[in-house]
């Protein structure tokens, strides 16, 4: 035992980074910050691509500054590096990425005695990683951990394996090439983690492309509600291709935010570029469905992502304008199912959604500054604490406001053309009534989630006002 602990002591430990210590790629990393900083960028990196990846990779880090304190690191990985340093074992890090971006991670996580990355036009990547590590220390002569298919070559090649996260496929084939001593499993569920990636709760509020079928009593008609079930599924895959593209954009933001740390991007359990080529399939399945709908609905949709992406990457960061953009998003789905379903708006239906809309925009934007701003001075938005009362009397004051409308239009003459007991109504009036007043008191006994969406879903009392709101309007048909 004695002596297989001193052969150890003997053989260095390399580990690969991009995936492997860290749950990320450092070069999509600082392409999303590049195209962060200036879109067109993009094309400069279509051009330093024809000169190599080293060049592509030197010529990106030169213009970003990445966060290494914050990025996703493997903590079972960490821990057994740590472990095996105190047992007098070197420790190497050996990584594709620049070798400057590995020691800036050196120096944040002071476990690596050597580090090697990739410099001017050599990548340290597969052959060329496997050349540097033979003449340090012979073949045979290192332990290699790694993640991905292109480390086969090195595990062939060392005495001992490690894998991290690797698939079935790998480990398979790691087995025939080396001994694999130990393989780490530290990420969730695949189809978990492209659930919550697409945020399919927050398909919830697609069905507001449903309420002109509702409102209109259109819902009659098989074909119109065919029609009106396609673009619901299309605002559907727009927009989570559009939460993929915001959580990409926000990667920094939320790895230090209290919950949003462990979203799929934010935590590395997504890959950067998996979750970028998700939302292009998501878009492009939005796109598809919406072609074979109404031209209106088609430009709709187009005009809903390119505004949501304008949020993500711009809008949001300006006071007062992020909230009538949010509130924009509601509408904008009350619009689409008018047009899908060839229904006609009335002026009630598009003031009520605006004041209910901003309603709601409010108060997620003044929940989420009384959560977060508890031990902050200031929020990482434009606004600061002493907006939030501010923000509550807006947000109270445009909810009562389209209670008011919805008041007026029962007293309306439309009404009578719609409803045979338009009285009954009133209860409808007065369970909203309720509901605005029940969930801004919430709000302000910060026990509302920063999206009443999700509120809304874990709320026993909004489920039975909802229910009430159903019986109530199929009496007054």
């Amino acid at each position: 035992m004695e002596l297989k602990k001193q052969e150890d002591k003997n053989i260095p430990l390399v580990v690969d980074l991009d995936g492997t210590f860290i749950n990320t790629d450092l070069l999509a990393e600082g392409i999303v910050l590049l195209l962060k900083k200036n879109f067109f960028c993009i094309f400069l990196c279509f051009s330093w691509i024809f000169k190599g990846k080293a060049f592509l990779k030197q010529k990106v880090f030169e213009k970003v500054q990445i966060n290494y304190k914050n990025l996703p690191v493997n903590k079972e990985l960490n821990d057994f590096l740590v472990s095996e340093s105190q047992k007098g074992r070197k420790i190497v890090l050996a990584t594709a990425s620049p070798k400057s971006a590995a020691t800036e991670i050196g120096k944040v996580f002071p476990v690596f005695d050597e580090i090697y990355g990739t410099e001017k036009d050599l990548n340290l990547k597969g052959s060329n990683k496997l050349e540097l590590l033979a003449d340090m220390y012979g073949k045979g002569g290192f332990d290699y951990i790694g993640n991905s298919r292109t480390d086969l070559i090195l595990f062939a090649s060392s005495r001992f394996s490690y894998l991290v996260n690797a698939g079935r496929f790998l480990e398979r084939k790691t087995r025939e090439v080396s001994t694999l001593k130990k393989s780490w499993k530290t990420k969730t569920s695949r189809f978990i983690a492209y659930l919550k990636l697409l945020r399919v709760y927050q398909w919830v509020k697609n069905l507001l492309i449903f309420l002109p079928l509702i409102t209109s009593h259109s819902f009659q008609s098989v074909n119109t509600l065919t029609q009106v079930t396609l673009a619901f599924f299309a605002f559907c895959f727009v927009a989570s291709a559009g939460y993929i593209v915001n959580d990409i954009m926000d990667l920094e933001a939320d790895r230090t935010h209290a919950s949003k740390h462990s979203r799929g991007l934010a935590s590395g359990n997504i890959g950067i570029l998996p979750g970028f080529l998700c939302a292009i399939l998501l878009f492009a399945a939005g796109l598809i469905i919406g072609l074979n709908l109404k031209l209106s609905f088609f430009l709709i949709l187009i005009v809903y992502f390119v505004l949501s992406i304008a949020y993500s990457v711009y809008l949001k960061k300006l006071v007062l304008y992020d909230v009538f953009i949010l509130a924009s998003f509601y509408t904008i789905r009350v619009v689409a199912g008018g047009a899908v379903g060839n229904i006609v708006l009335s002026f009630w239906l598009i003031a009520f959604s605006i004041f209910l809309f901003l309603s709601l925009s409010f108060i997620k934007r003044y929940s989420e500054f009384i959560l977060t701003s508890v031990n902050q001075k200031h929020s990482r938005r434009d606004y600061s604490l002493a907006d939030i009362t501010l923000l509550q009397i807006m947000g109270i004051g445009t909810g009562l406001l389209s209670v008011i409308v919805f008041s007026l239009y029962i007293n309306s003459p439309e009404v009578t053309l719609l409803y045979s007991n338009p009285r009954a109504l009133w209860v409808i009036c007065l369970l909203l009534l309720f509901w605005i007043s029940r969930i801004w008191l919430v709000a302000t006994r910060g026990k509302m989630t920063v999206d009443p969406i999700v509120f809304l879903l874990k709320d026993l009392t909004s489920y039975i006002l909802i229910i009430l709101t159903a019986v109530t309007l199929l009496i007054s048909i």
